[in-house]
């Protein structure tokens, strides 16, 4: 078995955007502005670290929020003012795109995803947004209006191995070779 330090990293995933995307001003003082969040994501996934290391990278957009199951947790927590809106999130997510876009690194955009499983077009007004009625398929996603359930963490897996057997296909577990032996070859 290697040592640490001279394992091999075939992938790495860098899925940040989703508190980034709080409201300016929000109480949570997670906010950060739009230009920076897109230049932290550049520092990521150039840092010398990860080039060292020479992953394939996998840049995850932030998922969509639910405004109505979020405005019950925020009350509940005694905030008055909302600390995230569909439409903000929106343009994390394609800021997330776009800076994909821009280094020539793959995207998982989970904010399509979910919202495609959701039933949205675009175009549309965004479900999850208080502009329009509830989506009982977002709200199955998402416990609290941000965090997965269960379901959420199945679609996300399921479309991160559908990206990986489409984008390095010789990289999908099936096409990997063992370590060690497998158990019925193993010696007994």
């Amino acid at each position: 078995m290697p040592k640490p330090e001279q394992a091999r990293l075939r992938f790495m995933t860098v899925f940040f955007g989703a508190n980034d995307a709080c409201l300016p001003g929000s109480a949570t003082g997670q906010h950060v502005p739009l230009d920076e969040y897109k230049k932290n994501l550049k520092n990521i996934l150039k840092h010398p670290s990860v080039i060292a290391q020479n992953p394939r990278l996998i840049l995850l957009t932030p998922p969509p929020i639910n405004e109505y199951q979020l405005e019950e947790v925020d009350l509940v927590q005694g905030f008055k003012d909302p600390r995230r809106s569909a439409e903000h999130t929106q343009e994390y997510a394609d800021a997330c795109r776009q800076v994909g876009a821009d280094v020539g690194v793959t995207v998982l955009d989970v904010w399509s995803i979910f919202m495609a499983k959701a039933g949205w077009k675009e175009g549309e007004a965004l479900i999850g947004s208080k502009k329009v009625a509830r989506n009982e398929v977002l709200e199955r996603l998402l416990v609290d209006g941000l965090h997965f359930r269960p379901e959420a963490y199945r679609l996300l897996y399921d479309s991160l191995m559908e990206l990986i057997n489409k984008e390095w296909p010789d990289q999908a577990p099936d096409n990997l070779k063992f370590i060690y032996q497998p158990w019925p070859e193993a010696p007994k």
